[in-house]
């Protein structure tokens, strides 16, 4: 009897102690299921470990910010989901806006930016390997050139990312530009989480808006729900400004040359500074490749994948 309760109680706590790690490795909070007030009444709600506008680190402008989220009903899954709306006030576009992280707040929407506070829980989420995606269900009704986004950056310590920010310092990043047209039924997305340096992560910081920027559009709206981070090995090995990797721009081609031991397809994807997926394709090991391109002149990231590697390097066309 006493070895029975004993195994009940060793495999009871691994069961725990299993799941807490697991939940360290999520979002808390990622169905939006539960909210809380935060000091401006009980019909001003926010999501339980999610910021907005109204709980900057400027408390004198949190009092005079426009709320520009709700608690929506319609739900993917479960009772709730997160509503985002852009509005104007005096003229000035105010984007729906919400993050795991917290909002720093500015008169000037161009100097605001959104950051990791490691010494407050509420203002950070730790996991504890790289997640190789971004998964979710969404709605919008975008208005006319307007889309809303999603931006996500793995990461160590504080940081702040601002809206056009180049997050390639960083250990990894992702950026998502949903639909521009109307989508009214849940549909589901994925963020693929590209990565720059071969370090273990701490913290990962994602914001999400209902429009495309400071280049917003009134009554823009989101509808977001179920997110989940995606970790399919979690191991790979990422290798900056590799030996192995050749790249140069000439006559509007990029012309590429990976050397391996074996002769395996690798895929490629161009993003610009901001983490916009520009080009995709795919070749093989220890063959030159040569690839138009239609991108306008600057820096653009390229990242070469295959088996368990992730090669990137820097590139002005």
């Amino acid at each position: 009897m006493k070895y029975f309760l004993r195994s009940v109680l060793i495999i009871s706590f691994t069961v725990f102690w299993i799941n807490c790690l697991n939940a360290q490795s999520q979002f808390v909070n990622p169905g939006f299921e539960e909210w809380e007030e935060i000091g401006f009444g009980p019909n001003i709600l926010e999501p339980v470990n999610w910021s907005s506008i109204k709980s900057t680190d400027d408390e004198g402008l949190n009092g005079r910010a426009p709320v520009v989220w709700s608690r929506s009903d319609d739900a993917h899954s479960g009772n709730y989901s997160l509503h985002l709306y852009t509005v104007s006030i005096f003229g000035l576009m105010v984007t729906g806006a919400m993050t795991n992280g917290r909002i720093h707040a500015t008169p000037n929407p161009d100097e605001g930016y959104t950051y990791t506070d490691p010494d407050h829980e509420q203002w950070h989420t730790r996991i504890t390997s790289k997640p190789d995606s971004l998964v979710g269900w969404y709605k919008a009704n975008p208005m006319p050139g307007d889309y809303a986004k999603l931006k996500a950056v793995v990461h160590r310590g504080f940081i702040a990312v601002s809206e056009y920010q180049d997050t390639t310092d960083y250990i990894g990043s992702g950026n998502l530009f949903l639909s521009g047209d109307t989508v009214d039924e849940w549909t589901r997305f994925s963020m693929p989480i590209t990565y720059y340096l071969n370090e273990e992560p701490e913290f990962i910081l994602l914001t999400i808006s209902s429009s495309k920027g400071t280049d917003a559009t009134e009554g823009s709206e989101l509808w977001l729900d179920d997110l989940q981070l995606i970790y399919n090995n979690g191991s790979g090995i990422v290798e900056e400004d590799p030996d192995n990797l050749d790249i140069f721009a000439a006559n509007s081609h990029l012309h590429v040359l990976v050397t391996g031991d074996q002769n395996k397809t690798y895929s490629l994807h161009v993003y610009d500074l901001s983490g916009k997926l520009r080009m995709e394709n795919q070749g093989r090991l220890n063959e030159k490749r040569s690839y138009s391109y239609d991108l306008h002149e600057g820096i653009y990231i390229v990242s070469i994948s295959y088996g368990n590697k992730v090669l990137t390097k820097k590139i002005r066309l």
